[in-house]
């Protein structure tokens, strides 16, 4: 379960990074600083689990195996430049804003490219990145609806702005699902498939409520998102963005479960 909070973890945290680069500075410098405070502390606890339970030097079961140490090394520089990006933010340094933001994202697409497994590789990697930006666009969404209270001129082009992302990455989510579960099977993930299809097996239970929580769910609310954001009532907008998150996280933590549990990329 470790490798499970990990990777769920740096999800998150590295998905909320992403998000900034599609947020107007009006939203403020409260918004930035929250994020990435939020940002580079899940990234910390995330390091803290795989160190307390691998170490510094990895060994049986460390993701990425032999690659271990250098998947803990970009993880590192990721959550570093996430702090930095914030002290950025909190000392008005315009300039190493960019940097920190461009660095913190390449060094956390290094460690998921290190941490995915040779079988089914690729669609493994395009599992994680999908997920990194559809929880990112949904985390950074339901906050930026919450600076629609105290910063009266932020303009509602931002919200539509992150709520198209939030479209877009659900949409391309779907079909990494969708080609995880009908496309052709990798070598390697024969087993896997054939354990997860068990509707009532104990695998197959958790495909069944991933889809339903992780697609399904977020799929029926896109909507009301959308309609809310053009009539400019934020507010309905962040509360209905509150359920969606929660149904996102859920079918992602779910999913990087089946992922570690059962290998199957969801």
């Amino acid at each position: 379960m470790t490798t499970v909070f990990f990777l769920f973890l740096f999800h998150q945290a590295l998905g909320l990074m992403l998000a900034l680069a599609f947020v107007t500075e009006r939203a403020g410098e409260r918004f930035f600083k929250l994020c990435s405070a939020a940002s580079a502390f899940m990234a910390t606890c995330a390091l803290y689990l795989l160190l307390r339970r691998f170490g510094l030097g990895g060994g049986g079961g460390a993701p990425a195996g032999a690659a271990y140490p250098a998947l803990f090394a970009a993880g590192l520089l990721s959550a570093v430049c996430m702090v930095l990006y914030n002290r950025a933010w909190h000392f008005g340094w315009r300039s190493p804003r960019r940097w920190c933001l461009a660095l913190s994202l390449l060094s956390g697409a290094s460690l998921i490219v290190l941490s995915a497994p040779l079988a089914g590789r690729w669609l493994i990697i395009a599992s994680a990145l999908t997920s990194v930006l559809l929880l990112g666009a949904t985390a950074a969404a339901m906050i930026l609806g919450h600076y629609y209270l105290v910063v009266l001129d932020l303009p509602a082009s931002a919200l539509r702005k992150l709520t198209a992302l939030l479209v877009a990455s659900l949409g391309l989510r779907s079909l990494v699902v969708a080609a995880g579960l009908f496309g052709p099977v990798h070598a390697g993930l024969e087993g896997a498939r054939l354990v997860a299809s068990g509707l009532w097996s104990a695998d197959g239970v958790f495909v069944w409520m991933r889809v339903l929580f992780g697609i399904a769910g977020p799929l029926s609310l896109i909507w009301f998102i959308w309609k809310t954001v053009e009539i400019r009532s934020t507010q309905s907008a962040t509360g209905i963005l509150y359920v969606q998150l929660f149904l996102v996280m859920s079918g992602e933590l779910l999913a990087t479960y089946l992922r570690v549990a059962a290998g199957l990329p969801l």
